[in-house]
């Protein structure tokens, strides 16, 4: 039996990963560490996702039509994606200042002002590079499940990102991954039954140190609710 002190280390070791070397993984690795992403429990087991694999020619049309986009997107602000997800923006009270403490720590690491644009856009567009990575997944869910399909899909992608750590790679799970369906689908056979979540680079992580930076992690009692006065 896997005992707690392992486990804990390698959930806690578990970071996101946001510079790669360019090696490749290794043939059959990827599908095994797919595999261990079934062992998350699913809803009814009903296995609400689909994966799409993007690697080599196809990984590099992908990255070059989505940095494109974003460009596209820039220079004419109507011209942009139809996501099958959104969210509000900005985040909402509460949520936007966790999310504004990430992004100053990611450009502090980088050496990036806050009022330095072309680097920030710069440091955008490596979202859409995979950040180097040799491997992008991209996650889809069934429509007919709704959050429930949201919810099987987390479990499986967190299921993933450990079995990725226990074997040496490093993955980022993206949201700005699942902004622009129309050219995911475009690469993929994948029914309208399905709409796409997010991604997820995955490879070797480099000695960037980018990758030597990590986000607080909340302590448990900020997230635990007080019972109601009786």
């Amino acid at each position: 039996m896997l005992s707690y002190e392992n486990w804990k280390q390698l959930t806690q070791s578990r970071r996101s990963t946001r510079d790669f070397l360019d090696s490749p993984i290794e043939p059959g690795v990827l599908t095994e560490i797919l595999s261990d992403g079934l062992t998350a429990p699913s809803w009814s087991n009903t296995r609400p996702f689909v994966v799409a694999v993007a690697e080599g020619e196809q990984r590099d049309r992908i990255s070059k039509r989505l940095i494109a986009r974003l460009r596209e997107s820039t220079e004419l602000p109507n011209l942009g994606a139809t996501p099958d997800f959104t969210h509000e923006i900005p985040y909402p009270k509460g949520l936007a200042e966790r999310s504004q403490a990430v992004g100053k720590g990611i450009y502090e690491t980088l050496g990036i002002d806050r009022k330095d644009t072309a680097a920030r856009f710069s440091f955008l567009e490596r979202n859409y590079e995979f950040f180097g990575a040799p491997t992008a997944l991209f996650f889809f869910t069934h429509r007919g499940l709704d959050q429930f399909g949201t919810l099987d899909l987390g479990l499986f992608m967190e299921n993933v990102m450990l079995a990725a750590n226990a074997k040496g790679l490093g993955t980022c799970a993206q949201g700005y991954l699942g902004g622009h369906p129309d050219i995911i689908r475009s690469e993929f056979e994948v029914s309208d039954d399905y709409a796409l979540v997010c991604g997820m680079s995955i490879g070797y992580p480099s000695e960037h140190p980018i990758n030597g930076w990590h986000a607080e992690r909340l302590p448990i009692t900020d997230l635990l609710l007080s019972p109601k006065d009786r």
